[in-house]
């Protein structure tokens, strides 16, 4: 049997919860924790860390070796450059609820995005709260902007978003309740995975 060596290294420098990990290359690696984001360089073992204009943030993931994406608890999806310590640009509200609170199913609605993905090799995001939908957008090149595309519908906490490789599925995790806690419920939901069929051009 063949030996395989590796390389382990511990970094404790997140002083919340620490919620989400993403790695695009072999050198770097992007976690996201409740007080902060941080992105750490393997090879130089330096950390970058990234504070964002909200309580907490609750997802990450890379758009490419140079940005990643964020959503937090007040709503807010934000670009950023790993050369810059502010995003880049934001969305406000990016899931906003309806003024009672209640999505289209008549069931307690949540605003908190709570995932989000990048379709690797293409301009296309997604971002899921409990609002009743997944959203998509472009998040351009040249401009650096986050462009609404797109909504999916879909009842339940959508604690978990993945395109597939090929680009041509979005699969989310659906929950009657949020990922972190047990401050909502969506009885009529079932717990699963959601597979919405894309066509991009």
């Amino acid at each position: 049997m063949q030996k395989i060596k590796a390389y382990v290294g511990t970094h404790c420098r997140h002083k919340g919860r620490f919620l989400t990990i993403d790695a695009l290359r072999r050198e770097l690696v992007l976690s996201v924790g409740s007080d902060r984001t941080q992105l750490f360089k393997v090879p130089e073992k330096r950390i970058l860390i990234f504070r964002a204009p909200a309580p907490s943030l609750e997802c990450g993931c890379f758009i490419s070796n140079g940005e990643f994406l964020s959503g937090s608890d007040n709503g807010c999806i934000a670009r950023w450059s790993i050369l810059e310590r502010k995003p880049v640009s934001m969305v406000q509200d990016a899931h906003a609820v309806i003024a009672d609170g209640l999505n289209a199913n008549g069931n307690l609605a949540c605003s908190w995005v709570s995932s989000v993905a990048v379709c690797r090799r293409s301009d296309l995001a997604a971002s899921g709260a409990g609002n009743g939908c997944v959203r998509l957008w472009g998040v351009e090149s040249e401009s650096r902007d986050i462009r609404p595309l797109y909504e999916l519908p879909l009842f339940g906490f959508v604690n978990s978003l993945a395109f597939a490789k090929s680009g041509r599925f979005l699969i989310a995790g659906v929950e009657q309740e949020p990922r972190l806690g047990k401050w909502g419920r969506l009885k009529s939901v079932q717990n699963g995975v959601a597979i919405h069929p894309l066509r991009l051009s």
